[in-house]
């Protein structure tokens, strides 16, 4: 009788494990012993198949495992090529180039899948963005992530004129499933936002681009068919505080038309844009909007746009001002002049039914932390018996009445408005009524009041 034992088979079946477990940490550790230096010709050419950019490498080329089969060239430069121009190019550190796992050998002819850059400055030059633009839609390239970096636009001295840090773009295409897709994640002007622009693969130059801006929340679409680089329409649809605003637009010519549909809401765009030399003709309607709205939002925003945004935007825009919902300030026209960067608040009229209209000059301060809203106003008393019958005045009382000036402040965190320096006819009313003599108004009745009382006073 034998009386060897036999070895369990579970046994049998773990030294089978850890020895597959070796032979195979054995085998993927191969690569890491092979010189790619002596194969970069093959690399770069690869990677222009695979991604449709030229890489020159200037430094070492190194295998990891983990966390994927990827190689790591320490010192290299990425450009894109259109009509033998040179003109993008970007110094990368570190550059990843992940391998698809079933082709780890360049003897088994090298394969990349995607590649990742990190914490790189990318300079571009404004008339560069077209080559960037042409990239995107007709390249065939693989995916490829950029983490951590930062983008600077340029003039041509090279001169900084934007910068802006980006957490992620992540680009993705697939030929079977018919799209490509830019993700984008970062900050410009100190607003964060997000953006998604995508189209499909077997399309010219037709796609659709959506931008998230977070404080202030401001949502971009923008739906774009193309004929040529001279010629092409979309739509454009904007969510702006609590507002949205639809436009159709298109380029011929060197000018952009941009108009909004009939059917669209109670914000209609009609705008000319000259693009040699650049000039914006702009006329925004806004018909039933709050009066808080327009001061507090609207102008508020607009006043405190910074210089980096206007760019080099020179023009005029028009706001006009339709059925507000106030029960004196029924219409108003808020005229914009922009040049050089500088925002000019040029024309401010409002509409007071058929009494008349206030001129306006308007600005906004800042006082112990609050936004405060100053307007110095000369109301022109056109129809002298529908003034006195909004006031509940005489008609003798107001006969002789042409102007009124007056001075308005409105505590735009707490509301509280004010009104002082009143003038009649140029002349302070009464010796009491001066700057110094402020009267609180919080409605339309107590404003009525207050004119009622001065007037008769």
């Amino acid at each position: 009788m034998d009386k060897t034992k036999k070895i369990p088979i579970f046994i049998k079946g773990i030294f089978l494990i850890i020895a597959l477990f070796f032979s195979f940490g054995i085998y993927l550790s191969i690569p890491v012993l092979y010189n790619y230096k002596s194969i970069e010709n093959i690399i770069e050419s690869k990677f222009y198949s695979d991604f449709n950019i030229n890489l020159n490498i200037n430094g070492d080329i190194k295998y990891q495992l983990l966390p994927k089969p990827h190689l790591i060239v320490s010192d290299s430069s990425l450009s894109i090529n259109e009509s033998n121009d040179y003109g993008m190019i970007a110094d990368i550190k570190n550059l990843k180039i992940f391998l698809l796992s079933n082709k780890l050998y360049p003897k088994s002819k090298i394969n990349f899948e995607r590649f990742e850059i990190q914490n790189t400055n990318f300079k571009l030059k404004q008339n560069e963005y077209i080559i960037l633009r042409n990239y995107f839609h007709k390249s065939n390239s693989k995916p490829f992530l950029i983490k951590k970096s930062k983008i600077f636009i340029v003039d041509e001295n090279n001169e900084t004129l934007i910068i802006s840090p980006i957490e992620k773009i992540d680009f993705t295409t697939s030929q079977q499933d018919n799209y490509k897709k830019l993700n984008i994640k970062g900050n410009l002007f100190d607003l964060n936002f997000k953006s998604v622009w995508k189209k499909k693969y077997d399309s010219e130059m037709n796609s659709q681009i959506e931008i998230d801006f977070k404080e202030p929340n401001i949502f971009i679409k923008n739906n774009l068919e193309y004929n040529n680089s001279s010629d092409y329409n979309g739509t454009l649809l904007i969510s702006i505080l609590n507002q949205n605003i639809e436009i159709d637009y298109n380029l011929k010519n060197n000018l952009i038309i941009l108009q909004s549909p009939k059917n669209s809401n109670n914000i209609q765009v009609y705008t000319k844009i000259e693009l040699t030399p650049f000039y914006l003709n702009s006329n925004i309607t806004l018909n039933k909007q709050n009066l808080n709205f327009l001061v507090d939002e609207l102008i508020f925003s607009i006043l405190n746009l910074k210089p980096d945004l206007l760019g080099n935007l020179n023009g005029d825009i028009k706001f006009h001002i339709t059925n507000i919902e106030h029960e004196l300030i029924r219409n108003g026209l808020v005229t914009l002049n922009i040049k050089q960067k500088n925002l000019n608040l040029s024309e401010v009229l409002l509409g007071i039914g058929d009494i008349g209209q206030i001129k306006s000059n308007i600005k906004f301060t800042k006082k112990n932390g609050d936004t405060i809203f100053h307007s110095s106003n000369s109301l022109i008393i056109k129809n002298k018996k529908q003034f006195a019958k909004k006031f509940q005045l005489k008609f003798d009382m107001v006969k002789d009445i042409d102007l009124i000036n007056f001075k308005i402040e409105k505590n735009i965190v707490t509301g509280l408005i004010s009104i002082f320096d009143i003038k009649i006819n140029q002349s302070s009313h009464n010796a009491s009524n001066s700057a110094e003599n402020r009267y609180n108004i919080r409605n339309s009745q107590e404003l009525k009041s207050l004119v009622k009382k001065i007037i008769n006073s």
